[in-house]
């Protein structure tokens, strides 16, 4: 039996990129076969379409690594799981045997393989994944659920253990408007109530507007964001920075920690190189902290979060597999609010 799958032949500012009839998966005795529901389009995957990340890339890949789905297969070594489950995914597939899987870091496993860059993903009808590398997700919208690891799984890692947020803590935002801005506002928020957002993108205001306890302010050319920043901590600065736009933020985000702040930089729109004033790293004892990914813990985090209706998983549009190209260009211009998804 065949399955429609989304593959990657060639990748450059104009991907060729083709939906080809593959074979199906083939199930193993610890496997479990996912329909896929949707799996969520990511600047990574578009970082390997445009080229930008070439290094692990399979050939002809199937693109995809935010994806969730109905078990429709088990293997007869499948215990935890039952056909009809609705699951996401982790972001690689990990062993679960390594010491890194062992002390619940399973997303930087030792040999660990990232679904849509160094094996198959999700943009197709189905996945092979093996036990330790699916998370129930009970009665959840299966849509939605696609944003559970990547982005919203993302920012919990990000903002609690790289970032060390706690309650009396304020937090910025840059790039509210984005799939993973618009999420970590959101989990930043259940943990604290001073949280400041920021967007360039007037169009997205109203939008942002609906997940927010805190106001998002708009940024554009004439207006210094330190200077807002100051202005909104009474002069004082923000403890945890998190830039999900990248080189264009991280001069201000230096000079807008407080003393013993922390500037998140999580992901470059840009590609550019970056200067930074580093007597104020230095002085104000700030730290730069690069996160990526998530593991089951924070997926799992992510699960509770939307299930006590917290957090709000954002969809910007969702996408048959042979609309990719117009997709594509969506996230290249920054157009849509929240994260795009493919419905294979």
């Amino acid at each position: 039996k065949s399955m429609k799958s989304l593959i990657l032949k060639e990748p450059g500012q104009s991907p060729d990129i083709r939906v080809l009839d593959l074979p199906e998966p083939i199930l193993t005795a610890d496997g479990i076969i996912i329909k896929v529901a949707a799996a969520g389009l990511c600047h990574h995957d578009i970082s390997v379409m445009d080229g930008t990340l070439r290094r692990g890339t399979k050939p002809d890949v199937i693109l995809g690594h935010e994806i969730s789905g109905t078990v429709v297969d088990i293997g007869n070594e499948i215990r935890e799981f039952r056909l009809g489950d609705q699951v996401v995914t982790t972001l690689t597939s990990s062993c679960g045997e390594c010491g890194t899987c062992l002390s619940g870091d399973d997303y930087m496993c030792e040999f660990g393989v990232g679904y849509g860059h160094g094996i198959d993903g999700g943009f197709a009808e189905y996945i092979l994944v093996r036990e330790k590398n699916l998370i129930n997700v009970g009665d959840l919208d299966l849509v939605q659920s696609a944003l559970l690891s990547c982005p919203i799984g993302v920012s919990i890692k990000a903002l609690f253990d790289r970032g060390s947020l706690e309650t009396d803590d304020s937090c910025v935002v840059f790039g509210t408007g984005g799939g993973l801005g618009i999420h970590a506002l959101q989990v930043a928020q259940t943990c604290t109530s001073n949280v400041i957002g920021f967007t360039s993108s007037p169009s997205k205001l109203e939008e942002i507007g609906k997940y927010e306890v805190s106001p998002t302010f708009l940024l554009d050319e004439s207006i210094d964001s330190t200077d807002l920043v100051m202005a909104l901590t009474e002069d004082m600065g923000a403890d945890v920075i998190f830039n999900s736009v990248g080189s264009k933020f991280l001069k201000s985000s230096v000079s807008s920690i407080r003393h013993g702040g922390r500037v998140l930089m999580m992901g470059e729109l840009l590609g550019g190189n970056a200067s930074l004033n580093t007597s104020d790293l230095l002085f104000k004892n700030g730290s730069i902290i690069g996160s990526t990914g998530a593991s089951k813990p924070h997926i799992q985090t992510a699960v509770n979060m939307v299930k006590g209706g917290n957090v709000v998983p954002v969809i910007g549009g969702m996408y048959p597999l042979h609309d990719i190209q117009e997709a594509f260009h969506l996230m290249k211009d920054k157009a849509s609010v929240g994260r795009l998804v493919l419905i294979p």
